[in-house]
């Protein structure tokens, strides 16, 4: 199964990404570890300040309405930020807003907050309440103003003045800062967050009732953001990386740019096309590289061309003592008598197949040496192939070629004849009974030839060394399944001496497709 292919940029931002991802689960964990007993922490400084300003706002708000207004301003307020919104007051005593069922801890919290109010029941509507219901009689002035104040001034707001210390009481709340008493109370699993704000007493209000408490009910820890937004934080780190993309695109656009051009060089290599040359303009270790995907393309060429020189230089030196051999041959089988003359056929035999082989391997050595020096024509496509097929003599009624009159190849033609020719003879050759196809189409600036065959075909493992010169799946070679192994291996040099590529696959559910990609005209 291939590998799915990433480049080199797309990995390094995916990489960036989980880094950013990790961060943010690393500061989620830190915010829900920080909030799991209330606004103890480092966090809690920063929505301890963000609840002081809700208060402040909440009481400006609630200072210029009336009592009846309270309640659908309190919805309001929880319908946007998504969270339920009341005021109460000691005991857990619901004066507007959502109706909220305190849970025990909070009624104790707020008990302790004030624990001579915690006790006092709720006023009766219109009756005074029961002997055994009424409350205590109201402390002194003094022991009130500590109650309401304290003497360490928790409202922030000092005493109430005298009638001639200055402005009234509600007119103080409303000029001076007020830091306001806030508290954060996660009840249960999941965890639902009881937020707790005490409000300067407002105009209107009786101060023996006690203090007023803006409580905000949410079952996530950022109140929907109305605490502690998160998306400033997560817009930062996305604009970090878009901005680190920017800023490192020349950066590694250089390194893929580098990378890319030596992965297209070996890929060259790989198909045996050693003249490929990558640009050398770097300092670093991928300019090394490049300096050696140069060196080895030139080495493995100067090999290969040598091999293939040495070849056709044996083979040339082997064709005149063969020529010769042949003669004396000839002469020699008119002295012999009928018996001696079978013999002689049988070394004869021998020697055609050795000067076979000779004129396969010069072939092979001429293709790019010898042939590379002629220049590219426009050659039909199917006036070509029906020559070839004439002379290979195969029978028409085994070849189908459905091939377009109007394709022209840019090809050198005797190299061309050559790839084809070899491809029809062994088609001939090891699958004598099955039809032969031929087919061809445009592919951008290529056209793909195809010639198939239904015979016996090849082992998947052998395809990718069909090309190989002296490679044969039947390793015997003796005269009944023939062959020298060098056939492809011709193939695949002329086409690419042609500009183009071949390619073997096997053709379902049995025989061999040949497919060459040949420059259009």
């Amino acid at each position: 199964m291939p590998r799915r292919f990433f480049n080199l940029y797309s990995r390094i931002l995916l990489w960036l990404l989980v880094n950013v991802l990790v961060l943010a689960g690393a500061f989620w964990f830190v915010l829900q570890w920080q909030f799991r007993e209330g606004m103890q922490g480092a966090l809690g400084g920063i929505v301890g300040d963000r609840l002081q300003t809700i208060g402040r706002e909440m009481h400006a708000v609630i200072s210029t309405m009336k009592r009846a207004d309270w309640d659908p301003m309190l919805k309001g307020f929880g319908e946007r930020h998504g969270v339920k919104a009341l005021i109460a007051t000691v005991p857990a005593r619901r004066i507007a807003g959502a109706e909220v069922e305190m849970p025990d801890n909070v009624q104790r919290l707020l008990a302790d907050m004030h624990p001579e109010l915690a006790h006092r029941p709720p006023p009766r509507d219109g009756n005074e309440p029961p002997d055994g219901d009424r409350p205590p009689p109201p402390p002194p002035r003094d022991d009130l103003e500590a109650l309401l104040f304290g003497r360490d001034f928790p409202l922030g707001i000092g005493p109430p003045p005298g009638p001639d210390d200055g402005p009234r009481f509600d007119e103080l709340n409303t000029i001076m800062p007020v830091k306001l008493g806030t508290f954060m109370l996660p009840v249960g699993t999941p965890p639902v967050y009881y937020t707790g704000i005490r409000l300067p007493l407002v105009p209107g209000w009786n101060r023996r009732d006690g203090p007023l408490i803006l409580m905000i009910v949410t079952d996530r820890i950022t109140g929907g953001g109305l605490f502690f937004d998160v998306k400033p934080w997560f817009l930062a780190l996305f604009g970090a990386m878009a901005v680190s993309a920017l800023l490192w695109l020349p950066f590694v656009s250089g390194i893929t740019r580098s990378v890319r051009a030596n992965m297209h060089a070996t890929e060259q290599i790989a198909r045996g096309q050693f003249d490929v040359r990558v640009p050398e303009n770097r300092s670093d270790e991928l300019g090394r590289l490049s300096h050696a995907v140069n060196q080895m393309a030139a080495q493995l060429d100067g090999i290969v061309r040598g091999q293939k020189r040495f070849l056709g230089d044996i083979a040339h030196e082997l064709c005149s003592p063969m020529a010769r051999m042949e003669m004396s041959l000839g002469i020699l089988e008119e002295r012999l008598t009928d018996t001696d003359a079978l013999r002689l056929a049988d070394a004869r035999d021998e020697l055609r197949q050795m000067s076979a082989l000779v004129h396969e391997l010069l072939s092979f050595s001429r293709t790019t040496i010898a042939s590379a020096a002629k220049p590219a024509e426009n050659v039909p496509l199917l006036s070509l192939i029906d020559e070839v097929a004439g002379t290979e003599a195969i029978p028409a009624q085994k070849l189908r070629v459905t091939v377009s009159a109007d394709l022209v190849v840019r090809c050198i033609p005797d190299l061309l004849r050559r790839a084809i020719g070899n491809i029809l003879r062994n088609a001939r050759l090891h699958a004598p009974e099955s039809d032969i196809e031929v087919t061809a189409s445009r592919r951008g600036d290529l056209i793909r030839l195809r010639i198939a065959d239904n015979g016996p075909g090849v082992p998947p493992e052998s395809l990718p060394r069909l090309f190989e010169p002296f490679y044969r799946v039947d390793t015997s070679r003796d005269r009944q399944t023939g062959g020298s192994g060098l056939g492809l291996a011709i193939v695949k040099t002329c086409v690419e001496t042609c500009g183009g590529s071949a390619s073997l696959s096997s053709n379902e559910p049995h025989g061999l497709i040949v497919e060459m990609e040949l420059p259009r005209a």
